[in-house]
């Protein structure tokens, strides 16, 4: 019953991104992630076209930086398929939709269920359900065992900003690596991630994960070190974590960065 219900969910999901089947040959995506997800569905040999910061085995042709897509380059690859994330303008959708281009915009997952269901629904669209739906069995599995070894009570701040300070608030995917963990985000209760030393100081985390910033992660790192009273200090608990992994919103990123998380809660 429960199988049954979620192939519902995915078609009903289909629908509303009005989405066809359609196993793409020729596909250009323009976020990073899911570039990455087309990776693990092992279609990256039907990539034509992406984004200056997309990470691929092979020269891909550039279509597109991190904030602007070169409509007309993209029109040049004669895609079947072009993917893209809400960060991209709905002005540059609308362009490439005028021009005939078959594009489907994936909205932001909040969670880590709503990039398990995305990801099965890329598969689908690229002929890879099957694969889709081994790599999310493998990866939940391997969740499953890690929550069965261990479950932290502890006070968790995730940094992603230094100037201004920013942190993971709730209803964020990456809110899960602390509630997988069974612990507890010093930002419960926080609408916007902005929040100030003093504020992080007050709610006391005993344990702080400094996402990748260059030079300056390490530098966030000194500074908090410098509050020898803070819990974190104590416990000698402040890491920093690889921020391609971490922030970057696929099941097998998610997975390992909740490993690392996991481990170093222990």
């Amino acid at each position: 019953m429960k199988n049954k219900l979620f192939i519902l969910f995915v078609a009903v999901f289909s629908c509303w991104l009005g989405l066809v089947p359609l196993s793409a040959k020729r596909i250009v995506s323009l976020t990073p992630s899911l570039t990455k997800n087309l990776q693990y569905l092992g279609v990256e040999n039907e990539l034509v076209g992406c984004t200056s910061y997309c990470k691929t085995s092979r020269k891909v042709p550039v279509v597109a930086s991190a904030v602007k897509v070169n409509v007309e380059k993209v029109v040049a690859m004669k895609p079947d398929l072009v993917i893209t994330s809400t960060l991209t303008q709905p002005e540059t959708v609308a362009a490439l939709k005028k021009m005939g281009v078959n594009i489907v915009v994936f909205p932001m997952a909040h969670s880590f269920n709503d990039i398990c269901t995305q990801f099965l629904q890329l598969g689908k669209l690229v002929g890879k359900e099957a694969q889709a739906q081994k790599v999310l069995g493998d990866i939940n599995r391997k969740i499953a065992k890690l929550k069965a070894g261990y479950t932290s009570k502890k006070r968790v701040f995730i940094q992603l900003g230094a100037n201004p300070l920013f942190a993971v608030i709730p209803n964020t995917f990456m809110n899960d690596y602390i509630v997988f963990a069974g612990a507890k985000n010093i930002t419960e209760g926080m609408t916007s991630g902005s929040i100030t030393r003093e504020a992080v100081l007050t709610r006391n985390p005993e344990a702080i994960f400094i996402v990748t910033m260059g030079v300056f992660a390490d530098q966030e790192k000194k500074e908090w070190q410098r509050y020898s009273n803070l819990a974190a200090v104590k416990n000698k608990k402040i890491f920093i974590v690889d921020s391609d992994k971490a922030c970057t919103p696929t099941p097998v990123t998610f997975a390992e960065t909740l490993e690392l998380i996991f481990k170093n809660l222990k």
